[in-house]
């Protein structure tokens, strides 16, 4: 068996996709260097972030603290709603039916 036609055409494959690679590599390079020019403050702050969180300085305790000091207000008011809501829910459904009515007002006459 000859091996030469398997071989050329997985040589074409792997250099097609080489090039394909190259290609994307440099729409990439060409895309970063141009958001550097119109936004450097962006970049730079980008930048700084990636090289904090690769540099270790994002550990997940610090990564749970952070999400708390972001979302804690939120997920606390979201906690007493629910609650509430299910406390509420809890307390009506204990009543007896004739009770969920209001009580009729009584006239000025009558509570003098």
């Amino acid at each position: 068996m000859n091996q030469d036609p398997t071989t050329e055409i997985e040589a074409t494959g792997a250099s097609e996709l080489e090039n394909n690679v190259v290609e994307l590599a440099e729409r990439a390079r060409e895309t970063i260097v141009e958001f550097v020019q119109e936004q450097p403050h962006a970049a730079l702050g980008i930048a700084a972030a990636a090289g904090f969180i690769l540099g270790g300085g994002l550990t997940p305790r610090r990564l749970i603290r952070l999400g708390l000091a972001a979302g804690g207000p939120a997920l606390s008011r979201q906690i007493v709603d629910q609650v509430m809501r299910v406390a509420s829910e809890a307390f009506e459904s204990d009543r007896p039916a004739t009770k969920r009515t209001t009580p009729r007002r009584r006239a000025k006459s009558e509570a003098g």
